[in-house]
């Protein structure tokens, strides 16, 4: 089960590593002691084996993923690919407590972006999990929450799509199909404007998109950063997005401090409004958490924790709270140092 191997990994690390430094650190014990340490090299050669697992599967996968990135480039330019590739792919999958409701779901995420350097950096292939929302502005949880991790990865739809990049006017365009039965062309097209001016930034977005199952819609964005020290920032934005098929408009407000505590730790303080209407927009919820960031290993291995209190119009505002555990991995050839 990936949640349970993911517990695992975390336990590998947090007790592996420190028992093999100190066995490095104690080679010259007395004749007295070599029986115990025997023993204890065999346990310590056991975890730093699941250890080896993790970092050799790691290692191999984002090999393969810088060797598919060159050779879909080199074939789709007709010429040699010099450049390290800098491809990548997250995964995140995890669990969510609702103490409240009495129940655990599961959510598993993956999002993959090849970048084709040949292609002038102009043109990637996107392939990721695919919500069955296109709105993301209603979304209180995670967007693929199912009774279990596997359940929600077996019954993620996966979007695949060509995505041309023209940086000086900042538009992005995706033309692609998301896999479901039947199958889901879609186009999208977004439109990005910001500005750094000392410790302020800024930045706008417009995107209109067509899938041919689930209609067409739009969405605007503006939001605004401010670097209070050089550790901490903080961050609003609001957007509105409108779904023809459903005939209704959705918005949010969110208001987030992030707190680099350290290179490994990291807090993220968040407030978010949500509404929706189809005519009028109407208060729907308002949502607060904390979520602790922990590097586990490396710059490719991080946990996460993030308790939430989420309060519901049609429930009076009465909270909810809820609890998500996750593990995010970042595959790649720049995660190999």
């Amino acid at each position: 089960m990936p949640l349970k191997k993911g517990y695992i990994v975390a336990i590998c690390l947090v007790t592996g590593w420190p028992l093999a430094a100190f066995s490095a650190e104690n080679t010259d014990n007395t004749n007295s002691q070599t029986t115990n340490n025997e023993s204890l090299e065999a346990t310590r050669e056991d975890e730093s084996g699941e250890v080896g697992w993790l970092i050799g599967s790691h290692e191999t996968v984002s090999k393969k993923i810088g060797s598919w990135s060159t050779n879909i480039d080199s074939f789709l330019s007709g010429r040699p690919s010099n450049q390290q590739s800098d491809s990548s792919i997250q995964i995140r999958f995890g669990s969510v407590l609702s103490k409240d409701k009495g129940e655990q779901t599961g959510f598993f995420d993956f999002n993959a972006q090849l970048k084709l350097p040949n292609t002038q950096d102009r043109l990637r292939l996107i392939v990721e999990s695919d919500s069955d929302s296109l709105a993301p502005e209603s979304l209180r949880g995670e967007s693929s929450q199912q009774n279990n991790v596997v359940k929600s990865a077996l019954k993620s739809s996966i979007s695949a799509a060509v995505r041309y990049i023209k940086e000086d006017i900042g538009m992005d365009i995706d033309a692609g199909i998301r896999v479901d039965f039947p199958l889901d062309p879609f186009l999208r097209i977004r439109l990005k404007q910001g500005q750094t001016l000392d410790r302020f930034d800024w930045w706008q977005e417009q995107e209109a998109f067509a899938y041919y199952s689930k209609g067409i819609g739009a969405r605007y964005g503006i939001g605004l950063g401010y670097a209070i020290l050089p550790r901490l920032s903080f961050t609003t934005d609001f957007s509105v997005a409108w779904l023809d098929k459903e005939g209704m408009f959705y918005a949010r407000e969110n208001f987030v401090f992030q707190h680099e505590i350290n290179k490994k730790n990291r807090l993220g303080y968040q407030l978010s409004f949500l509404q929706s209407g189809e005519h009028s927009i109407e208060p729907d919820s308002f949502l607060y958490n904390i979520q602790y960031e922990r590097l586990l290993y490396k710059d490719w291995l991080i946990g996460q924790i993030k308790p939430q209190f989420t309060h519901e119009a049609d429930e009076d505002y009465d909270g909810t709270f809820s609890l998500t555990l996750s593990l995010v991995i970042l595959l790649g050839p720049e995660y190999l140092h």
